[in-house]
């Protein structure tokens, strides 16, 4: 019987893509930020949520920064679906009320799921298809990897 978490962790580079260092230290930064986002008044990405949603919003994206550091596939998923949400209501925002800021704010959701979307991100976090491309012999030895 064969695991295919197995496999994925097989196939997954030993280093870390920056392009993922980047995104966990984004996330903790966040992390950290938010909570100072309660305290002032119409600052921050979430304006106009009440103090007590910051609150809940430090521990997630700490959570979410764990994840990302430690390859879990599980986060991977909350975040596609996070941005991808926030993309679509910004871009829903933006095409029926002309709001400039909400179009303007497109662009940290795109940058996420670009990163997220990116080979090597799936490969770091075990979300490979069996019709994507693995990364070259090149890259693996370059991570580390053995070949077989």
């Amino acid at each position: 019987m064969i695991d295919s978490s197995d496999d994925a962790t097989r196939r997954r580079p030993t280093a870390r893509p920056r392009r993922v260092t980047v995104l966990a230290v984004l996330l903790l930064i966040g992390g950290i930020c938010v909570p100072f986002f309660a305290a002032v008044s119409d600052v921050g990405p979430f304006d106009g949520l009440p103090p007590w949603t910051y609150v809940i919003l430090s521990p997630v994206y700490l959570t979410l920064a764990w994840t990302v550091s430690h390859a879990k596939a599980w986060g991977w998923w909350i975040l596609v679906a996070l941005h991808s949400a926030n993309a679509a209501y910004l871009l829903l925002s933006a095409a029926s009320m002309h709001d400039t800021t909400a179009a303007r704010d497109l662009i940290w959701p795109a940058v996420y799921l670009v990163v997220l979307a990116s080979q090597r991100t799936r490969v770091w976090f075990g979300i490979t298809h069996s019709n994507d491309p693995m990364p070259s012999e090149t890259d693996h030895h370059r991570n580390g990897a053995p070949t077989t």
